[in-house]
């Protein structure tokens, strides 16, 4: 397999001749290196508008540096006569995509895949903070090609946590206002908790964050309730750990609750009622408190139902290292089922895309998030369209799905007047399609272009050629 590095510094030079084509009055321009003011306008395409889902034919985007100016109908928008063209007949347009829940300071993570699959946004719920740091600075400057990068830097619990997401120990209540502080300063843009603050540690944590403008997302504290997190002003919930004490009686939670992941959701989910009160109250807290809920389906399918054996040999593994690839393979004891819990996993899992469906009926506010890397159908860019896949499988509409990781991402992240949507003002992410992906979710992966930043680079460019 080859290096992800030279995948990248190949895709760059291709990508720089490529452009040079394209923009044939001044040879040798290219997306990553064009003025601010520079102009290109997209003509002919579909516009989906992902907030109504109405659409706007033979649509005219006006680009100018890196953000948009103008949107509408060839008679309604003034095209400047210098600007550079890029015919877009045929062809569909949507907003950037944006995996929120991913962990990228993996050696090797290969950034510029998210890209090449039209994700122009990434979130990573947990890892190292000087990492993160160089590498969003990175990302700005152009100099690593890769998605738009937001981070939590490390987790917060009340004992430590391996690599790669490393934690940051909140023992006490006090102990909440330092390190928030300290991830602020360092540029966080949220606050992630994890399994075991109590409740008086995650209360802290909490109002130390809100204080400072940051939301708090993570997983549920087992010792704390979903409903009593939320209550206590939890703003995103990251996987579907709804706690046993939620839906069960104390006395049969216990039993079960502190078992390993695997086996733990395997057994609690079998013994969930989807049709009782406790579980229709929880929903309608959820969507009354309006918190955001990142289900990360495909982490949770791969582990459930998942053939590691045949997940091994998954194609999409070509584009990872050889180095990555061998530390990938490597299954987490806590997330390996036993044999005799693999029927019950599988129908633990449908019972969870089920739990999604009555979320998103009652208004639950959904996200669209991965916790790739990882092989197979948790590579990067194309994790993130096996999780639309799997929520329209679920019951979302394809729109449904697509405002999952646009305009519903943009809200969570605290960017709707930047991101999630092709508007006028707003940062120029967008990717330019082949076919409609609202009459089936899979033509999200039919690529033809993708704009991050006012920058333009083409999958067929980005991927290589010829892969091992």
């Amino acid at each position: 397999m080859k290096e992800p590095e030279r995948l990248s510094q190949r895709a760059i030079i291709l990508f720089l001749l490529a452009c040079a084509s394209l923009f044939a009055s001044e040879p040798g321009k290219s997306g990553t290196s064009r003025k601010g003011d520079e102009t290109v306008i997209i003509t002919g395409g579909t516009l989906i508008d992902v907030r109504t889902g109405e659409l706007l034919k033979d649509a005219v985007v006006v680009v100018q540096g890196n953000r948009i100016k103008e949107v509408g109908k060839p008679d309604e928008v003034r095209v400047p006569s210098e600007a550079k063209h890029i015919d877009a007949k045929g062809k569909w347009i949507i907003p950037g995509l944006t995996d929120m829940h991913v962990h990228i300071t993996v050696p090797d993570a290969p950034l510029w895949l998210y890209l090449a699959n039209g994700v122009t946004t990434i979130r990573d719920a947990g890892g190292n903070v000087n990492i993160l740091r160089l590498r969003r600075g990175n990302l700005d400057a152009g100099t690593l090609v890769g998605p738009r990068l937001f981070f939590a830097g490390m987790i917060l619990d009340d004992k430590p946590v391996s690599a790669p997401t490393i934690s940051l120990i909140v023992d006490t209540p006090e102990r909440a206002e330092e390190v928030v502080a300290f991830l602020a300063g360092q540029g966080a843009s949220f606050i992630k908790v994890y399994n075991s603050l109590k409740e008086d540690q995650l209360k802290a944590v909490i109002k130390a964050a809100h204080a400072r403008g940051l939301p708090v997302a993570g997983h549920i504290p087992r010792l704390i309730t979903m409903t009593r997190a939320v209550e206590l002003g939890m703003d995103c919930l990251e996987h579907i750990l709804v706690t046993g004490r939620d839906l069960l009686s104390s006395e049969e939670a216990n039993k079960i609750e502190f078992l390993p992941v695997g086996k733990r959701e395997a057994l609690l989910w079998q013994r969930y009622d989807l049709n009782s009160e406790n579980l229709r109250s929880l929903v309608s807290l959820l969507a009354e408190r309006k918190v955001f809920l990142d289900p990360t389906l495909t982490i949770d399918e791969a582990v459930a139902v998942g053939d590691h054996t045949m997940t091994l040999r998954d194609p999409n593994n070509r584009f990872l290292s050889k180095a990555l690839f061998d530390r990938l393979s490597i299954q987490p004891d806590a997330f390996k089922i036993p044999a005799e819990l693999k029927e019950v996993a599988a129908s633990s899992f449908i019972k969870r895309e089920k739990f999604v469906k009555k979320l998103n009926d009652a208004g639950v506010r959904l996200l669209a998030g991965t916790d790739g890397p990882g092989l197979g159908t948790l590579v990067p860019g194309f994790g993130l369209h096996h999780e639309l896949k799997l929520l329209v499988e679920s019951g979302l509409t394809p729109l449904q799905a697509i405002q999952t990781t646009t305009i519903n991402a943009a809200s969570a992240l605290r960017k709707d007047t930047e991101l999630g949507a092709v508007e006028p003002g707003k940062l120029a992410d967008l990717v330019i399609l082949d076919a409609n992906p609202l009459q089936d979710i899979n033509n999200i992966s039919r690529i033809q272009l993708v704009m991050k930043d006012g920058r333009i680079y083409y999958p067929a460019l980005l991927f290589p050629a010829k892969t091992n």
